[in-house]
């Protein structure tokens, strides 16, 4: 009986068959009676067994014993007395055949059913009864146009009876139409307004629609007449649960209890309870009771999982988690349940597999598609993050907090455009959400717009200016605007309030670095990679410090301290893999294969799938000249993943070395196959062939057909004019990107055809064929960009300031255009380095390459700010920018009031025999010094 929570069983079904008790004619069946009032069931059975004995051929008596029975769960007794019943003729209104038939429905017996009860149109109550329950046989059996067609006849031949209706509304609810199947139920119950198991019905309709206070109301009905009824507590109980109402609940389930100690149902609903209170102890001893029938409650292990998981039990939550998700995959509770446990324990991508699994049917569920976007950003994979968070917006387009989050996610992936739009419609829906207007001034810093990132923080109340975002926001604005002192205060401030905070401390070592103070910075550095071994920010600044980018006087000590800090990092997390390859990657740099191959050969890592591993040792090994492990280690990144395309060239490499010329062209070829537009293969094939027998005259064949072939993609066309290039045959190659650009136009075919006349001294030509292009495609990025260095080269500065104008436009965070913009506006004069320095601020904060530290150090310098350029030139300079650099940088050393660091500089630049520009200054200032 207790199916009826949690399914559409049999006995619901039967249920609706249900008829009212007969009278009672002797003793026996009074008190019987009476102990039924009382609830006590088993005490009824007793006295409707001795009314039995007292009087064999009363029906009446029988059928009272068989519904006490039935309600007991004693199936067999209540099959013997019914069936006894009708052989003495017991059958008013049909009511002992539509018992009979309710308890072949309650075991699932449709098939006999339908055997054992052939349609009859005599006599008709009975004839009618036979027909409703042969209906709900059909429903069982899931035979739709079978039902329908009983359900006809069981209307016609009892118009009046309850039942034909009642099986009406369970065909109306398999069809689908709730609303149909309640309207039925209505009509029934105008009729027959004390039929219990049509309230029933009734309240599991309006349960299931989310009216918990008409459900509970319509099974109050029922217990109001039967207080022993079972099913009528138990589905009270269940809505009162719904209603988050335990306490209420808790009576309903004490009196099932009693009249049935151990229903399955009501030990489970008991557990849900326990539960919802939180009284994980309690909750978990009663799912053990019942623990061999949890997989019949959709929500059984579910409940299991988290009253292991509040009793901290969790290796018990998860494989409960686990195997609710087996039995019920397109719920997704579950899976978000399952991938909270793994996040919790630091496996994010292990979450983020099982939120995906549970997406592939794509549920309505915004909640799934919020978990699998945060598991993806835990995971450090931002573009597959904002996928799953834009579906979750597009499921709940009204949730602030997710486009908050949302913003977040377009942020952390590099696109402020997009994180603005998000947490601008956040607002619009209602107050401002935690973290929504320090989003605003994240987006407006990565656009490089400071005054509206200063703005936004200005709106931020006291506790959040003093919180950890508004705090590293500040500091970073300050950053940007070159208020080094500022920003160090600020992000002390937040690292002092807040000593794990990872930005907080990021910032700090930023500030640092900047003030040559690559000593402080290395312990921050070391200690945010150990706490987070993917932050690839503190990898690469601890990767530059270690190969000699801090002060003048200690650049070995630092060097040798950050190599240090990577390595005890990695130690710390001895299967990170991408901690394990930074550390062996600059190691290699260093010039210690040996000692880098050693990193990636531990046990930790060897256990580990993928293929950075194995190609990563590829190339240690054939760097120590170990060509046969490379080979070994190359063929097992292929088998990784055969569709890798590295792997698959390291290894054609590999054969290549050791003569084997065929089978690096079958390898090549089979990748083609696989890949066929892929250009890492296309231009290793063509190497390959231009080494082997066949010669130049192989290659240039391949590359034709390659190029010719249909929908080939322009990187395939450009192929012939490639091939020339590595040749050196430049003006030919110019003519062959121009041919395949004439028979189908793009703009990698114009910029590479450009590329080979500046290479075969054709500069006007070269500059003229993309003047050409960009006045049909004047949005061309990359085109405009490409135009703006030749203008750059003949100093043609108007013009290139106009095309680098219309690029930073478009794409605000080009740190290459807004770092020229900056060179080519400090190039023409005093009256534009104030806007020259806003662009190379910003180009510097998005890329703080030395490059861009001599731009910005070199403006600095003319602006009247010495001590800054200082820090900024010497990176410059350390990092190998030539002698310009350095000019630059003891220009700042003399303005800064050093001379004798302006001339150790000046000494090194001018002893240089490589020509630049300004030589002819760095002399002048030379004599200056001198004097």
């Amino acid at each position: 009986m207790a199916r009826i929570l949690y399914s559409l069983p049999a006995f619901t079904l039967a249920a609706l068959m249900a008829t009212a008790a007969p009278a009672f004619a002797n003793a026996a069946a009074e008190r019987a009676r009476a102990a039924d009032a009382r609830g006590e069931l088993r005490a009824a059975q007793i006295e409707w067994r001795n009314a039995v004995r007292a009087s064999p051929e009363d029906g009446a008596i029988r059928i009272g014993l068989a519904e006490a029975s039935l309600r007991l769960g004693d199936v067999d007794t209540a099959t013997r007395e019914t069936r006894t019943a009708l052989e003495r003729g017991h059958d008013p209104e049909g009511s002992t055949t539509a018992l009979l038939l309710r308890i072949y429905l309650a075991q699932g017996r449709a098939r006999e059913l339908l055997a054992d009860f052939p349609q009859t149109d005599t006599p008709a109550p009975a004839a009618g009864q036979i027909a409703a329950g042969r209906a709900l046989a059909h429903l069982l059996l899931r035979d739709l146009p079978a039902a329908r067609d009983a359900v006809a006849m069981a209307e016609r031949l009892a118009p009046n009876a309850a039942q034909p209706g009642l099986a009406a509304a369970a065909l109306a609810l398999a069809e689908g139409d709730r609303g149909a199947s309640e309207a039925r139920l209505d009509q029934v119950l105008a009729a027959h307004p004390q039929l219990d198991e049509a309230w029933l019905r009734k309240g599991s309709l309006q349960l299931e629609r989310g009216d918990r206070a008409g459900a509970i109301e319509s099974f109050g009905r029922v217990i109001a007449r039967a207080p022993t009824d079972v099913q009528a507590r138990l589905r009270r109980a269940e809505a009162l649960l719904r209603d988050e109402r335990p306490a209420e609940a808790a009576q309903d389930l004490d009196a099932a209890l009693a009249v049935m100690p151990n229903n399955p149902t009501a030990i489970y609903l008991r557990a849900m309870q326990f539960g919802s209170q939180r009284e994980w102890q309690q909750a978990d001893a009663a799912l053990q009771r019942i623990a061999g029938q949890l997989g019949n409650f959709p929500n059984g292990f579910l409940l299991l999982a988290l009253a292991k998981g509040g009793l901290g039990q969790q290796a018990q939550a998860e494989d409960a988690a686990r195997r609710h998700v087996a039995r019920w995959p397109d719920d997704p509770r579950g899976a978000r349940l399952l991938a909270g446990m793994a996040m919790s324990a630091g496996r994010h991508a292990e979450a983020a597999q099982v939120l995906t699994r549970a997406t592939q049917n794509r549920p309505r569920d915004a909640a799934l598609y919020d978990a699998l976007g945060r598991a993806h950003s835990a995971a450090g994979r931002p573009d597959l993050a904002v996928q799953a968070l834009e579906e979750a917006a597009r499921i709940a387009p009204e949730d602030a907090a997710l486009l908050t989050r949302l913003g977040i996610a377009r942020m952390a992936a590099g696109d402020p455009g997009g994180a603005q739009g998000a947490v601008q419609r956040s607002l619009d829906l209602g107050p401002a959400q935690p973290g929504a207007r320090e989003m605003l001034a994240a987006a407006a810093l990565a656009r490089g717009d400071l005054d509206a990132a200063a703005a936004e923080l200005a709106q931020l109340d006291a506790a959040a200016r003093q919180g950890e975002m508004g705090g590293v926001l500040d500091g970073t604005l300050r950053l940007l605007r070159l208020d080094a002192a500022g920003a160090r205060s600020a992000f002390q401030a937040v690292v002092e309030r807040q000593p794990a905070s990872i930005p907080g401390r990021l910032g700090l070592a930023r500030v640092m670095m900047l003030q040559d103070e690559g000593a402080a910075a290395v312990p921050l550095l070391g200690a945010v990679l150990r706490e987070q071994p993917t932050n690839g920010e503190a990898a690469s600044r601890l990767a530059a410090l270690a190969q000699g980018g801090a002060g003048e006087t200690n650049r070995s000590e630092v060097a040798e301290a950050a190599q240090a800090a990577l390595a005890a990092a990695q130690q710390a997390n001895p299967a990170n893999a991408q901690l394990a390859l930074n550390h062996a990657g600059l190691l290699l740099r260093r010039g210690n294969a040996a000692a880098a191959l050693a990193v990636l050969d531990t046990q930790p890592l060897r256990n580990q799938r993928g293929t950075a591993l194995p190609l990563a040792r590829a190339e240690l090994h054939a760097a120590l000249e170990q060509f046969d492990a490379a080979e070994a280690a190359a063929r097992e990144a292929m088998a990784e993943d055969p569709s890798s395309v590295p792997a698959r060239r390291r290894l054609a490499s590999l054969l290549m070395r050791k003569d084997d010329k065929r089978g690096a062209e079958a390898l090549l070829r089979q990748g083609l196959r696989q890949a066929p537009a892929d250009e890492g293969l296309q231009q290793a094939l063509l190497g390959v062939l231009r080494d082997g027998a066949g010669g130049v005259a192989a290659a240039a064949a391949e590359a034709d057909r390659l190029a010719r072939a249909p929908n080939a993609p322009p990187t395939a066309r450009a192929l012939p004019g490639d091939l020339l290039m590595s040749q050196q045959r430049h003006a030919e190659a110019a003519e062959a990107y121009g041919a395949a650009h004439a028979r189908a136009p793009a703009s990698l075919l114009v910029q590479r055809q450009s590329a080979a006349l500046l290479a075969a001294g054709r500069v006007p030509d070269a500059s003229g064929v993309l003047d050409a292009w960009v006045a049909a495609n004047p949005d061309d990025l990359a085109a405009l960009n490409t135009l703006a260095q030749f203008d750059l080269m003949a100093r043609r500065f108007p013009q290139a300031e106009a095309r680098l104008r219309h690029v930073v436009a478009a794409a605000p965070e080009n740190a290459v255009a807004l770092n020229n913009l900056a060179w080519v506006l400090g190039e023409q004069g005093e009256a534009h380095l104030a806007e020259a320095r806003g662009f190379a601020e910003r180009a510097y904060y998005l890329a703080p390459s030395p490059n861009i530290a001599d731009t910005l150090g070199w403006i600095l310098a003319r602006s009247g700010e010495p001590q800054m350029a200082v820090a900024l030139l010497r990176q410059a300079v350390r990092a190998g920018q030539g002698p310009s650099a350095g000019y630059h940088l003891a220009y700042a050393l003399h303005q800064a009031g050093d001379g004798a660091g302006a001339r150790r500089a000046l000494e090194t630049v001018l002893a240089s025999t490589t020509n630049f520009a300004e030589r002819e200054a760095a002399e002048r200032l030379r004599t200056t010094l001198s004097n």
